[in-house]
């Protein structure tokens, strides 16, 4: 008789013999399997895949928004204002450019600009308001 000890391990519907050191192996990888899974639930940590069942073809990662990604209705969009914005603009006198390009591309403040162009801050502050009236009503149409 054979003494010897055999190892087996299920490939798919059958059984075959293998090593003993696959056997041990394959038994290893899959406690440390185990063992990272369970350490991930004690932590409260789930793995993309496990959503992989939920609907029919189509993976975990695949239900989760990347959020470092940009809608792609959101990026039209936003080309579209911007562009809209540059139009309208142009539409401005030079002087009036002048102060939005102050207030909201270099970030100065209306007493930054009053003192360097000796006008009254509450003049800067009503002349904003109507240019960004302005803007709108040409935003609007």
């Amino acid at each position: 008789m054979d003494n010897e000890k055999r190892f087996y391990l299920r490939v798919g519907q059958n059984l075959e013999e293998v090593s003993e050191e696959i056997y041990k192996e394959y038994y290893k990888i899959q406690r440390r399997e185990r063992y990272l899974e369970e350490r991930d639930l004690a932590h409260g940590r789930f793995l993309y895949s496990q959503f992989d069942n939920v609907y029919e073809d189509i993976l975990g990662e695949e239900l989760l928004k990347d959020s470092t990604r940009e809608d792609v209705c959101d990026f039209v969009v936003k080309k579209v204002m911007v562009e809209k914005l540059r139009k309208s603009l142009r539409l401005l006198s030079d002087e009036e450019l002048e102060l939005i390009i102050h207030l909201f591309y270099q970030e100065k403040s209306q007493r930054q600009i009053s003192r360097e162009i000796s006008i009254p801050v509450m003049t800067i502050n009503s002349r904003k308001d109507r240019i960004l009236k302005k803007l709108k009503k040409y935003l609007g149409n």
